[in-house]
């Protein structure tokens, strides 16, 4: 990886990175007028997921040396085959690369490939955005997410904040996620969700991209910038998942306030028999839902964040 370390101050452009033997990634670089600090935006980890590939191009389009102070490197598709195949997963070896991390340098292509983005820029970073949405099979509403307790000084959390989207999401630990492993190893990481159903959205593009230069802005990497306070709650929660297949009917939507007891969704069989139901077993809001009909044994199917109160 020495390429990055060789970087001379001014630098500006695209690095084509051997990252396996089998995997290119196309990165981009912004270096100011010093290497420090150094921030990773990361974005197509999964390949059905497009307003953070979108906004990473985007954002490339407005850095430049003479605004920065440290470096910036983008990677606006993670994991090319599963984005050219338009899939969740790696369909080279079936593995989630968003569930892989930090990797193996001697396991599968998808492992491999986990290794070579883990050790080769993130371990480097001293922050982390790990763009994301719900791909083709999941809706989210617009949330940053954070790592750690609700407290104001947690650098997570005020990332995340930084970033400008209207909710904020206490992330569920999860082992392999991208950002939960920077996390863990001490970088202040921050991961995202918006939209989704294989759509791309323009505004969550524009917000994705104007959060990161929050966040860059924040972190002393550029100039400041106004950031305006537009957080309506911090919330907490995972998805309830299904526990048998069938047809999945949502009776909700996103970003819906409910009640405890609520019932949200249901699964329905072959007969049109009610087989599942997903209630809320707390007050909270709509985080997320599954957009796709079918649904099988396991798969997400909605989320329900619960307020969390700051501590100071």
């Amino acid at each position: 990886m020495n390429w990055l370390a060789e970087l001379r101050t001014g630098f500006n452009g695209w690095y084509t990175w051997q990252a396996t033997d089998d995997v290119q990634l196309e990165v981009f670089c912004c270096r100011g007028d010093s290497t420090g600090p150094l921030a990773l935006i990361i974005a197509g980890v999964h390949g059905d997921e497009y307003e953070g590939p979108a906004a990473a191009f985007s954002l490339t389009d407005s850095l430049s040396p003479d605004r920065l102070h440290g470096t910036v490197v983008a990677v606006p598709v993670a994991n090319p085959s599963a984005f050219e195949a338009g899939t969740r997963l790696n369909p080279i070896d079936g593995l989630n690369l968003a569930r892989t991390f930090p990797g193996n340098a001697r396991g599968a292509p998808t492992e491999q490939l986990a290794a070579a983005i883990f050790d080769g820029l993130a371990a480097r970073a001293d922050y982390l955005i790990d763009l994301h949405s719900g791909g083709i099979e999941y809706l989210f509403s617009p949330v940053a997410g954070f790592y750690g307790v609700a407290s104001a000084d947690n650098p997570s959390l005020e990332a995340a904040r930084s970033f400008g989207l209207p909710l904020l999401w206490q992330l569920p630990v999860t082992n392999g996620v991208l950002s939960y492993e920077a996390w863990r190893r001490g970088k202040i990481a921050i991961g995202t969700e918006y939209g989704g159903a294989g759509q791309l959205s323009e505004r969550g593009v524009g917000d994705y991209r104007n959060g990161v230069i929050r966040c860059l802005s924040k972190w002393g990497l550029l100039a400041p910038v106004s950031i305006q306070e537009n957080v309506n709650a911090v919330l907490e929660g995972d998805w309830d998942l299904a526990s048998v297949p069938g047809m999945f009917r949502a009776y909700c939507q996103l970003g819906d306030v409910v009640r405890k007891g609520t019932t949200l969704a249901a699964t329905i069989g072959s007969r049109g028999e009610l087989q599942q139901e997903f209630v809320s077993s707390s007050d909270g809001v709509v985080l997320g839902l599954r957009s796709k009909a079918r649904i099988e044994q396991g798969n997400w199917a909605v989320l329900v964040g619960r307020r969390v109160e700051i501590y100071v």
